[in-house]
């Protein structure tokens, strides 16, 4: 059996993980939604994702260099702030929303790049070795409780407002103040004030020595499509389909109450030597749910899709990140280079988060709903290839090995 003891931090860092993600889930699913019902076209919805995937990545970088010689707690605290931003303007914008998609991109992709940057690095620096999985099942099954119940309540106030638009903007407003609160609370952690180098050369042009690590990378363009993609076009179709935020809401709840029993279970099984296992049933799992929404995009084959995705990110996602950490662990030629490799692992995946969204927006524009059912069939295939490239890690058969 795995040891459960973990690193000092990491139940702040839990609490800090609710809090945000039950801010996000108040509203991040609605957001496509504000701004399709503010533009009513679906490629418009797409524009503002795709600024934000392009802008995402420079910053993450940026602010994973300043997290190296400066403090890694003052890029997360300033993820926060700027999460506060963004959901004010919005409500500052209010209907106008729809017309400043790009603007809104580039604000909020500033914000995820800083956010993530100082949130990965003091995730990864409260990961201790041997307990990683636990770690991250705990981490997935804490978020996902604490974003459970927000998305119904999203829906509940959007559909019993005097409009629409007032329930979005109380919505709005609730999660700026979740996000002062997160800020508070963040002066529990402790700081990094150590000034280290950056050398970020190594870790995104690996040598030869670093095999299993440029594996790992082409991996994350692989996977890139499953990354947030999923999460607002199907919340986005669910409306479309519905017309209704409540059912968004609990659409959004339901696949959210699949990934924490998932989590909560696979957090106890998954060790290194089962990785591989877990690696595959994940994978399959999200093709079949890829061939299952091909067919057709129904309020059922919606729903069905959800639970696959929910329980292969469960399933694939820990064992991945167990794997990862391994892999870094390993490369690094001394402890305080964790964020450079972090950093690095962005890259490629904000390139295939690009080519995923033009591709979506080039078969929505010439095949519609039959263009956007053989792209999610695209997007879950490509799983197949992750799964490929991480069996050909030496980390991954090592650790089958290993007692």
């Amino acid at each position: 059996m795995q040891s459960r003891s973990l690193h000092p931090q990491a139940w702040v860092v839990l609490v800090l993980a609710a809090l945000f993600n039950a801010s996000e889930a108040l509203c991040s699913v609605f957001v496509s939604v504000y701004l399709w019902i503010n533009s009513h076209d679906f490629n418009t919805v797409c524009l503002h994702f795709l600024t934000l995937y392009i802008v995402t990545p420079v910053f993450f970088v940026l602010a994973g260099w300043y997290s190296q010689v400066r403090d890694r707690l003052h890029a997360y605290r300033a993820g926060l702030l700027l999460h506060t931003v963004f959901y004010a303007t919005l409500l500052l914008m209010r209907e106008s929303s729809g017309q400043h998609v790009v603007a809104l991109g580039v604000l909020r992709g500033v914000a995820w790049g800083v956010f993530y940057a100082g949130n990965n690095t003091i995730n990864y620096d409260v990961s201790t070795q041997g307990k990683v999985e636990y770690f991250i099942g705990l981490f997935q099954a804490i978020s996902g409780a604490s974003a459970l119940i927000a998305p119904l309540i999203s829906g509940f106030i959007i559909q019993t407002a005097p409009t629409a638009l007032t329930g979005y903007h109380i919505v709005f407003g609730l999660v700026v103040a979740l996000y002062v609160i997160s800020f508070g609370l963040s002066f529990f952690m402790f700081s990094d004030k150590q000034q280290r180098p950056f050398h970020f050369f190594r870790a995104m042009f690996p040598g030869k020595e670093l095999r299993d690590w440029r594996l790992f990378l082409i991996a994350s363009f692989s996977m890139a499509g499953t990354f947030n993609i999923f999460d607002f076009v199907l919340g986005l179709l669910m409306y479309m389909r519905t017309g209704s935020e409540l059912q968004v809401g609990g659409f959004v709840s339901y696949q959210t109450l699949a990934g924490i029993t998932a989590s909560f279970i696979l957090a106890r099984v998954i060790v290194p030597r089962t990785r591989r296992r877990y690696l595959f049933w994940g994978m399959i799992a999200l093709v079949i749910g890829g061939a299952v929404i091909s067919t057709q995009l129904t309020v059922v084959t919606l729903i069905a899709f959800g639970f696959l995705r929910s329980v292969s990110g469960s399933m694939f996602g820990i064992a991945h990140f167990g794997l990862r950490m391994d892999v870094i662990r390993r490369a690094l030629r001394d402890p305080a280079e964790r964020i450079e490799f972090i950093c690095a692992w962005e890259i490629p995946l904000a390139l295939g988060r690009l080519v995923t969204m033009t591709t979506i927006m080039t078969l929505w524009a010439y095949g519609a709903e039959a263009g956007l059912r053989l792209a999610f069939f695209l997007l879950c295939a490509a799983r197949i290839g992750t799964y490929l490239l991480m069996t050909q890690t030496t980390a991954l058969r090592e650790s089958e090995t290993a007692a």
